[in-house]
């Protein structure tokens, strides 16, 4: 069974992720948050973990393990930095695609190119890297020679970048700019 898994998404983003999931026959999974090593911070994320009946999440680990799908889109805070590292991806299913569309750094992508020479996952898409921008392999492994052959994917960080964003924009410019003609400015920010 394919797995398409959402890690972190709230609001409109998941649902729509999930739907595209679910409309291509995939079992859709959000995970909780994955548990601390760090026992000090392990006490504090108790607090907010959401055990697998809450909200629909499952644990971390167990997701890992059942996705062939996995869609990364979460914040870049310290407890995110490299969630996803070599001993990550062995616990991964072996087909399992990773695509990052949250920020550079959540990926420690020395520890993703180990992974995909040696076969623990299948492939990785993203638009984001650890060092933005990144120019070479100076920046990022996935840039590097012995990575050309890998089933990677990278991508400029456009996503957001659609026509519908864009006639989204001009709407909202021109609203703008009409109610600070009339003295009524709207979305003012001090």
């Amino acid at each position: 069974m394919k797995c398409w898994e959402l890690w972190a998404m709230e609001g409109l983003v998941r649902k729509r992720i999930g739907n595209v999931g679910a409309a291509l026959g995939m079992k859709v999974l959000v995970a909780a948050r994955k548990p601390s090593s760090n026992p000090a911070q392990a006490d504090a994320q108790d607090a907010v973990q959401l055990p697998r009946t809450e909200e629909g999440r499952e644990p971390f680990d167990d997701v890992l393990r059942q996705a062939t799908v996995i869609v990364l889109s979460l914040p870049r805070k310290p407890e995110t930095l490299s969630l996803l590292s070599a001993a990550e991806f062995g616990r991964m299913h072996p087909y399992a695609v990773l695509i990052n569309i949250a920020r550079g750094g959540i990926v420690d992508e020395a520890a993703l190119v180990q992974a995909l020479k040696e076969k623990r996952i299948a492939g990785y898409a993203t638009d984001v890297f650890q060092v933005e921008p990144a120019g070479g392999p100076e920046d990022t492994p996935l840039l590097a020679e012995d990575a050309k052959d890998l089933n990677i994917t990278l991508s400029p960080h456009l996503a957001w970048f659609s026509q519908r964003t864009i006639k989204n924009l001009g709407e909202i410019l021109k609203a703008t700019t009409e109610a600070t003609i009339k003295g009524e400015p709207i979305n003012v920010i001090a």
